[in-house]
């Protein structure tokens, strides 16, 4: 396989804050939107483009690295009527980050970097790696100290630099250091207040929703998904949104599924700012003590809602859906969990069309 050229999109205009809708420059903002960090109240950005834009250019960059991302499967959900799961396990390194990987590095390479750092002990560090590899970037990964065995051997064998660290500080720490030098581009967040990962790659998760409105034989009401700070759920709402303005299709309801309240405690009126500690157990893939703006106004502007899953719940769904010979991880199973809350609550009706992202397969060792 050739090294791809990646090509910045002639229709991408300018990137917008999703908090303050200020315009900025097509650039790094590793802060999010400028004004908004200046106030304490970071907020990411996304990508604008020009209202001549074909729906299928609606991507920052062409030519990028593809390894086999995308066009996953919509499948039913056994009996149930009008549940279907987009199964994202089956993407090249088994979970969703390979088409927001696809997209960040074709953008550092775009722009000139000879390498990327993410701060990650799963999905993300694997497939940035992976992408990284196949772009001809170097890569660095900040993990945790308990990163399992084999993911580090998977890295390593991607050729990226693997560095574990005891808590979350230190982690940043080393990606804010490395992003520090010109030729390193930092993919992952580095602020607190949280903003999020690159909005150049957050865009890759667009093509979700055109895949399901493409894959689904009717209308779809609810997408129920996993949600940490909310990378997924923007780009799914954006691509939503996207086919709203473009084809009239109505936007879906999206239901972000977390191990305990943080995104519900500031629907509950928390503030966005604010840190939630609290117990994940072992749902790492959704793990955090914040949310980020962009969780917020995906559930509320789709007229959405957060639904907690504990661990002790999400391990019983797991142990199901394993009997039943399906492979996906503890925190991909939340949704299945989720949607017999929000149907418990009221707030999903028997027979709705629903569409539950499993985002990750088991096989990496957490």
């Amino acid at each position: 396989m050739t090294t791809p050229h990646p090509t910045r999109s002639p229709y991408l205009e300018a990137l917008r804050c999703i908090q303050c809708d200020e315009r900025h420059p097509v650039a790094d903002h590793p802060q999010g939107c400028p004004s908004c960090a200046a106030r304490g109240r970071n907020s990411n950005l996304f990508c604008v483009y020009a209202d001549t834009a074909p729906a299928h250019q609606r991507y920052p960059y062409t030519g990028v690295p593809v390894l086999g991302q995308g066009e996953t499967p919509l499948l039913p959900v056994g009996r149930r009527a009008n549940v279907w799961v987009k199964n994202e396990a089956v993407n090249p390194t088994g979970s969703h980050k390979d088409r927001f990987s696809a997209f960040v590095t074709a953008h550092a390479r775009a722009s000139g970097y000879r390498g990327v750092v993410i701060g990650s002990s799963g999905n993300a560090g694997l497939s940035v790696a992976a992408y990284a590899a196949a772009t001809g970037l170097r890569c660095t990964v900040a993990g945790f100290d308990w990163l399992p065995d084999r993911v580090r051997t998977y890295l390593t064998g991607f050729g990226a630099e693997v560095r574990t660290f005891a808590t979350d500080r230190e982690r940043v720490a080393l990606v804010e250091e490395l992003a520090g030098a010109p030729d390193t581009l930092a993919v992952s967040n580095v602020t607190h207040p949280v903003v999020g990962s690159s909005c150049f790659g957050i865009e890759g998760y667009k093509r979700i929703s055109w895949e399901i409105l493409e894959q689904a034989p009717e209308p779809v009401r609810h997408v129920i998904l996993p949600s940490s700070r909310g990378d997924l759920a923007w780009g799914v709402h954006r691509g939503f949104v996207e086919a709203a303005e473009q084809l009239g299709r109505p936007i879906p309801r999206l239901h972000l599924v977390e191990p305990y309240p943080r995104l519900s405690a500031v629907l509950d009126g928390a503030s966005l700012t604010d840190r939630f500690p609290g117990d994940f157990g072992r749902l790492s893939s959704i793990a955090g003590d914040g949310t980020t703006v962009q969780a917020h106004r995906a559930v509320t502007c789709s007229k959405g809602s957060a639904v907690v899953v504990p661990d002790a719940v999400a391990d019983e769904w797991f142990q199901r859906l394993c009997r039943r010979g399906h492979v996906w991880e503890r925190s991909s199973t939340t949704v299945f969990a989720a949607l017999d809350t929000l149907r418990a609550q009221g707030r999903l009706r028997e027979g709705e069309p629903t569409v539950l992202i499993a985002t990750s397969h088991l096989f990496k060792g957490f």
